[in-house]
């Protein structure tokens, strides 16, 4: 289902596409990108730019790609990480999203392969000499029309030619208002990795259980749930009742933090431009007119 779900967005919507470092030169441009949207609805607003590395594309050592809508950028370190990026305000700290984990291999690069894997590799090797370092798995020989890496809506996918069609970084950027599934079907909880941003904060379920928001200023934790150490994947989600909660995946769906604002039916979390994190009465209320029910207090250290 995902691997449909992302060839339609790929064809149905327009796009413009940054990219620097690749050899042989070239860029691709590949539509869908999810930006943050009107904070006044629930739903993610798609459109805009994707960023493309098509088969036979490499990003060398130094290279990136970069996504402008979500703000999102690749870099090919020159230390041999991929590290997906959060970007923040022009020259000032960038969030890693996501990395490969190849660090200490100087010179390393990554290669969107015609057999539809997306490989990184040491200096001097390659599909012929071998010194692979990483690889998404998607290697095969199924005919596919969008075989490539695209960056969308701070995701990094890879669309390859197996069976298996599709890896993705669980990078999704969400939207900065979180409703309840009855206000706003079918709203999806965030997973591992997910993340949100305002103009000044960042927002990240990290794929060890804590909820925490980074200040773009310099990428500094200004709060956070204190749920790390999860044994188990942890989903963010705000229940009918109106209570904000983290629960785990586990056989007793333990719930490891919550905003204890339960018994207000059609409430929503909302992710504010001054740095707060703040649970609204869904009826005549909001960052104009009060009726917060909790908030993480960081309106004051962005």
């Amino acid at each position: 289902m995902r691997h449909k779900l992302l060839r339609r967005a790929l064809v149905c919507l327009v796009a413009a596409c940054a990219v620097t470092g690749l050899a042989p030169g070239g860029t691709g441009a590949s539509p869908a990108a999810a930006a943050t949207g009107d904070p006044t609805t629930c739903r993610t607003q798609y459109g805009g730019a994707a960023a493309t590395v098509a088969p036979g594309r490499r990003i060398a050592s130094g290279g990136t790609v970069a996504d402008k809508v979500s703000t999102v950028e690749l870099v090919m370190q020159p230390d041999g990480n991929l590290v997906l990026y959060a970007l923040g305000r022009p020259g000032g700290a960038k969030l890693p999203l996501w990395h490969s984990g190849t660090w200490g291999n100087p010179g390393a690069y990554a290669l969107m392969q015609e057999d539809g894997n997306f490989v990184v590799y040491k200096q001097g090797g390659g599909p012929d000499t071998g010194g692979a370092l990483w690889a998404t798995g998607t290697y095969g020989t199924e005919s596919n029309p969008y075989t490539g890496a695209y960056l969308t809506g701070g995701e990094f996918t890879v669309e390859g030619r197996s069976y298996r069609g599709t890896w993705w970084a669980g990078t999704q950027e969400r939207h900065v208002r979180i409703c309840s599934h009855l206000q706003d079907r079918p709203q999806a909880s965030w997973r591992p990795g997910n993340w949100a941003q305002s103009a000044s904060v960042w927002l990240v379920l990290q794929r060890d259980g804590n909820l925490v928001i980074h200040r773009k200023s310099d990428a500094k934790v200004i709060w956070s749930s204190g749920t790390y150490g999860a044994k188990y994947p942890v989903e963010l989600f705000m229940e009918p009742t109106g209570d904000l909660v983290l629960r785990e995946q586990d056989r007793d769906s333990t719930v490891r933090w919550h905003t204890g604002t339960a018994f207000n039916s059609e409430t929503y979390a909302l992710l504010q431009d001054d740095g707060n994190f703040v649970v609204y009465r869904n009826t005549g209320s909001g960052p104009e007119w009060g009726g917060a029910l909790w908030q993480s207090g960081t309106y004051d250290k962005v």
